[in-house]
């Protein structure tokens, strides 16, 4: 007999096989390994061409493109939602003993575990950089509440997968705080850490420095994942 999970499991897979854009949402974390995989030998490759040294900016370059994966798992699911809410499937889902709590659960760790899996292995299978297990971890969680966010968001304000699509380019605008952290030399750069990924590139930083304010990196920062979450969440839950 199939668990509710197996049966939701599958017809996730049924709709992301019939929709090339989430076809090529999927494999786009595979790309961003493989990628950075190859990433010390594309660095010789601009330095022998271009006269250009990337490495002082290896840091940065981990710490952006391992939060993409998140951001397209959260696309994804958001997607699934939008398309079994269109087909009715989650009123089917409410009298079942699954319930619509039983669904959005599973609907958001999904994703949450994919982006942590994901980030973990981008980090530890590339060893582009050295980051302490306990600190990967830290970041790690956050990464997995960023991906809660963004189908969140998704579900929240988009009636249909044509504004989902336009609201997942909007969901990337809170990536910009990235290079805000690594490269605004200013104070002023604070101003955006009420953005959830802020605090990841904090979390990096002083990481890499054998900085002690890693831990409030990671506390603020899981604080503010959660602040977010939440808002989000009683959004949702609201507008149903």
């Amino acid at each position: 007999m199939k668990t509710p999970i197996a049966v939701l499991a599958r017809g996730d897979l049924k709709l992301v096989v019939r929709d090339s854009t989430l076809v090529l949402a999927l494999f786009g974390p595979l790309a961003i390994t493989l990628l950075l995989w190859c990433l010390p030998e594309i660095e010789i490759l601009i330095r022998d061409r271009l006269s250009f040294d990337t490495a002082p900016y290896r840091l940065f370059i981990v710490s952006f493109l391992s939060l993409i994966p998140g951001m397209l798992f959260a696309m994804i699911y958001g997607f699934i939602i939008l398309d079994e809410r269109d087909e009715d499937v989650i009123d089917f889902i409410s009298i079942t003993p699954l319930r619509k709590e039983g669904y959005l659960t599973y609907k958001l760790i999904m994703p949450m575990l994919l982006s942590a899996g994901f980030f973990l292995m981008i980090i530890y299978a590339t060893a582009l950089i050295q980051l302490n297990p306990i600190h990967a971890i830290g970041i790690a969680s956050m990464v997995a509440l960023e991906a809660a966010i963004g189908t969140l968001f998704l579900v929240t304000f988009s009636e249909n997968k044509v504004e989902g699509l336009a609201f997942s380019k909007v969901m990337g605008i809170m990536y910009l705080a990235i290079p805000l952290v690594f490269f605004w030399n200013s104070g002023w750069h604070w101003l955006s850490a009420f953005l959830p990924p802020f605090w990841i590139a904090k979390a990096f930083i002083h990481s890499q420095m054998g900085s002690i304010w890693i831990w409030g990196d990671l506390f603020f920062g899981t604080a503010v994942h959660l602040a977010v979450l939440l808002y989000f969440l009683r959004t949702f839950l609201r507008r149903q």
